[in-house]
């Protein structure tokens, strides 16, 4: 892409999360200070706390934006589910408002070490870029396996790359039809929130392309073929490429010697390098309002229940080895 193009990004989560949003729009910043970052609260504020606490960043809160059928989506999401289903309704919204002819999606649960450049250079030739779990085999019964990936989707809907173009917004219309009733946790129906209907993107649309460099979109799930080192204060991956940002999932931080909860393949004690990164990323979330925000409860979503008998198995043993039980 040309210098002087509008770039913005932005993210969807509730209020318990903000700090985290801060924390990941604070590093794209850094790295690329071109970026307007915009935060979609998918929550009220009700007073709670100033919005010129997360300057240069924007807030907007969904309410203001007038999304069609969202008090039935409200309704009959989860908090995780509707945070997910927003994201296209808030991708139209800018698109619309802002007129940027580069937009980001990126989870609040990022963070950045290198500009996207690439992304931008892609998108010289193509309207979306998308990122996969990973790209090679995995066989070693430890989870996340290949088949947890064919179920949750193939391609990773934490970071999508758009720039202005009627694709795009054929696209955006698509998923946010989709989305706005078809957005559940459900594997036995075929539903892994917004994420898996990304599988038909390439087939459904052109000039959509995967973003092949193993810099982006590095997490739990691709970690059997990205190892980090750090080389001259930088980070690297596999020694090839530099690291373009950390996916940061199913990270707490009430146990940060586990990697994540959902997966079973490593021990945070065998790789150093990503064990000082998540020291300092835990570091700047706090320092951002982790204690503030993390307990404030979201206007919306449907309550989730409480978990007896088999969902109380489910929740304490299943789930932190990222098994999950449809309906559990």
């Amino acid at each position: 892409m040309e210098n002087g193009l509008k770039k913005m990004a932005f993210t969807v989560c509730s209020a318990n999360h903000l700090a985290y949003a801060k924390t990941m729009a604070d590093s794209l910043i850094q790295h690329a200070p071109d970026y307007t970052v915009i935060i979609g609260l998918a929550d009220k504020n009700n007073q709670r706390f100033k919005q010129e606490d997360f300057l240069p960043h924007r807030i907007v809160e969904v309410e203001s934006l007038a999304i069609p059928n969202f008090d039935a989506m409200s309704i009959q999401y989860n908090l995780i589910e509707l945070n997910c289903a927003l994201k296209p309704f808030i991708a139209q919204y800018i698109f619309n408002t802002e007129y940027p002819d580069i937009l980001l999606y990126v989870d609040a649960d990022i963070y950045f070490y290198q500009s996207p450049s690439e992304a931008e250079q892609i998108l010289n030739e193509n309207a979306i870029a998308i990122t996969p779990h990973f790209f090679t085999p995995i066989n070693d019964g430890a989870l996340p396996m290949e088949r947890d990936v064919l179920r949750s989707g193939i391609y990773n809907a934490g970071f999508i790359a758009m720039k202005q173009h009627s694709i795009t917004d054929n696209f955006l219309q698509w998923w946010a039809e989709r989305l706005t009733n078809q957005c559940f946790y459900n594997f036995a129906e075929g539903m892994a929130v917004d994420q898996n209907w990304l599988n038909l993107v390439p087939l459904f649309f052109e000039k959509i392309a995967i973003i092949s460099h193993k810099g982006y979109n590095v997490a739990y799930w691709n970690l059997h073929e990205r190892s980090l080192a750090l080389n001259n204060n930088q980070v690297w991956v596999n020694n090839q490429e530099p690291l373009v940002f950390l996916h940061i999932s199913g990270y707490k931080f009430e146990t940060p010697q586990i990697l994540s909860r959902h997966q079973t393949r490593f021990n945070l004690l065998q790789l150093p390098v990503l064990n000082k990164l998540l020291e300092a990323y835990r570091n700047k979330v706090y320092e951002n309002g982790y204690a503030q925000y993390i307990h404030l409860q979201c206007a919306y979503a449907k309550a989730e229940k409480k978990s007896t008998g088999l969902m109380a198995f489910t929740n304490k043993i299943l789930k932190p080895l990222g098994i999950k039980i449809t309906n559990a």
